[in-house]
């Protein structure tokens, strides 16, 4: 019973580091261009567009 406790926790030991691998491979992309200051204003979009906050960086869009 001991093996099989200590196996289980290897187990979740290893499948715990590859997920951190994936997230951290992942998260990278997730933020490619998020901080980018693509307009300042409505005068910078499209017309009918909107230049708003995406919490980060600021975007156009429809409006």
């Amino acid at each position: 019973m001991k093996l099989a406790a200590f196996l289980l926790l290897v187990i979740l030991i290893i499948f715990s580091l590859e997920v951190q691998e994936l997230q951290a491979a992942v998260r990278p992309l997730q933020l490619l261009g998020t901080c980018i200051e693509l307009c300042t204003g409505d005068w910078d979009c499209n017309p009918g567009d909107h230049c708003v906050s995406n919490g980060c960086g600021h975007e156009c869009v429809a409006g």
